[in-house]
């Protein structure tokens, strides 16, 4: 138990960085305004969407009430959470198990498969509580405060709060590890994590169509007749999944019976957490090492391709250019990062089309009017630039390169190369993003087609500022330690901090046009002083890229 606890210790912190994070904030006491700006990010963007969930919940208590039965709203918690972490978990588990880069290091010590297993376990259990706390806790305290419910509901209701995503994680981790064991993906890991990301995005698509699509102002009623008309479906899905039913049950049940599906719900989670540990010590390691030398296909080249290949040259710029984008096609983390809102928005547009809400209509209709064309337009120019600068490739290009940044300390190309290739690369898919954002803008809105050049051109320029200020941002403070590629983006506080700087620019584009616009300006002058605007400030910004790039291409050590 010793070793176990100071393997789960040491994995916290190298997961977590708290050594790291400690040392900075206590002793070196720099940069102590970044957990101040994350809490303050974490309230306003995920408070809006708790607040949001909150009222979903409250009306399906509701509409559960007046039929009847509002112990209803526990169980779509519960199922919804533990759905979720069901179908995520498997490509998370995945991750964890079996392509991070610390299992190397950790199969030659003297552990049990069962112990590594157990402490990636509680490592991806910890994350996973990110997402169930957030679903669970609301409807936990509407249905205990709606019914007035006893001190032993509370008490049992957090102890299966805590245990509601052992169960399906338990579940996923031994679908994942036979799977491995008799099959060999490591070799499509790529493949796998496309098809997470893919699915993860086309769900939160899923979810804004449902939001959609319920009418405003009768909300309440919408959802107590969804409730009424899908009961059956809901206690059907309950019943393929009866967890969330125990749990349920256990809740709202009283005396032995509840006490009883309680104990089931408990006792069925650690039975199936013993069979995960014991599976681990069998076939854990085994399904790691399977697999791990895998031959590649060699294609004969001939002494006169050698010799073409030998003599063929190219720019620094247009070589590290091509790197990028290899690393970017082959690296899904990246991929996903970068095409996700090229995806999202169009999707997100067309999709309010499908409802035909009334409002939509009048709002689509009234932006066809030529009257109000220049604005629509403006508009349009406003939705493509958010969509298009969200990619956070520019603010990661840096970080993204991790351990391996001394390579490009050594090449023989100078710094303002390097960074010049990274902003054309960043400055390329953004406008793959604009030109795929205004597609469906164009033809929605019966733009006219010198309008639609004109706002992609404008988006463009202002895509390459944000990207320089993103590189700009990257340079300052790369995080170049990390394990995992997805920890070089997601757990990446440039990111925000470029994300900040896209909504600065926007703010001041936007309160820039409207000035004009109140003012009388034609439309086409507006443009004009846009554009300039944006080149004013793009010119002392590259070249203090440049400039930064030396220095700090210079002084950074891994």
């Amino acid at each position: 138990m010793k070793t176990f606890m100071s393997l789960l210790k040491t994995n916290l912190n190298v997961y977590f960085g708290i050594s790291a994070l400690k040392y900075r904030f206590t002793k070196e006491k720099k940069r102590l305004w970044e957990p101040i700006l994350v809490l303050f990010a974490v309230v306003i963007g995920g408070g809006s969407l708790l607040v949001l969930y909150s009222f979903l919940l409250l009306g399906v208590f509701m509409g559960g009430q007046g039929i009847g039965h509002p112990e209803i709203v526990l169980t779509f918690a519960f199922m919804a959470t533990q759905l979720l972490i069901l179908i995520f978990g498997i490509f998370y588990i995945m991750s964890v198990f079996y392509f991070s880069n610390d299992m190397n290091i950790l199969i030659p010590l003297p552990l049990r498969p069962a112990e590594v297993l157990g402490v990636k376990f509680i490592i991806i259990l910890i994350g996973e509580y990110l997402i169930a706390l957030p679903m669970l806790l609301p409807a936990f305290i509407i249905y205990g405060l709606g019914t007035w419910s006893n001190i032993f509901y509370w008490l049992k209701g957090l102890i299966l709060v805590l245990m509601a995503p052992i169960l399906p994680l338990v579940i996923a981790a031994i679908f994942v590890i036979l799977l491995m064991r008799f099959i060999n993906i490591r070799k499509s890991k790529d493949l796998m994590v496309v098809l997470g990301s893919l699915l993860g995005l086309f769900l939160g698509i899923g979810v804004n169509f449902l939001t959609q699509s319920i009418p405003q102002g009768n909300e309440k009623e919408f959802i107590t007749s969804l409730i009424e008309s899908n009961t059956g479906l809901i206690e059907a899905i309950g019943n393929k999944f009866p967890p969330s039913i125990w749990a349920t049950l256990g809740l709202t049940s009283p005396g032995w019976q509840g006490l009883g599906y309680f104990l089931l719900f408990i006792g069925l989670s650690l039975l199936l957490l013993a069979v995960l540990l014991w599976l681990g010590n069998a076939f854990f390691y085994k399904g790691y090492l399977s697999g791990q030398e895998v031959q590649r296909k060699a294609k004969a080249i001939s002494a006169g391709d050698m010799e073409k290949r030998a003599l063929k040259t190219a720019s620094p710029v247009v070589a590290l250019f091509k790197r990028e984008w290899k690393l970017f096609i082959r690296t899904p983390i990246y991929f996903m990062n970068g095409i996700a809102g090229m995806i999202m928005v169009p999707f997100l547009m067309l999709m309010p089309l499908a409802t035909q809400t009334e409002k939509m209509s009048e709002v689509v209709s009234l932006a066809k009017d030529p009257k109000y064309a220049p604005i629509a337009a403006l508009v349009s120019l406003g939705i493509m630039l958010f969509a298009s600068s969200m990619n956070l490739i520019s603010s990661t290009s840096i970080s993204r390169e991790g351990r391996t940044f001394w390579i490009s300390k050594l090449i023989p190309v100078s710094p303002k190369d390097q960074v010049l290739a990274k902003l054309i690369h960043s400055s390329c898919l953004s406008l793959i993003a604009l030109i795929l954002i205004a597609l469906p803008l164009y033809f929605l809105l019966d733009m006219l087609l010198y309008r639609l050049i004109i706002i992609i051109f404008i988006g463009l320029l202002a895509n390459i500022l944000i990207n320089i200020l993103g590189l700009i941002i990257d340079l300052l403070r790369p995080k170049l330690e990390w394990n995992d590629p997805q920890e070089a983006i997601k757990q990446n506080l440039n990111a925000f901090l470029a994300m900040l700087a896209v909504m600065f620019i926007m703010f001041i584009l936007g309160g820039i046009a409207v000035l004009l616009a109140l003012k009388g300006i034609s439309e086409l002058w507006i443009y004009g002083i846009l554009a300039l605007i944006i080149v004013l400030l793009s010119v002392p910004s590259i070249y203090g890229l440049f400039a930064l790039a030396h220095r700090k291409y210079n002084s950074l050590e891994i």
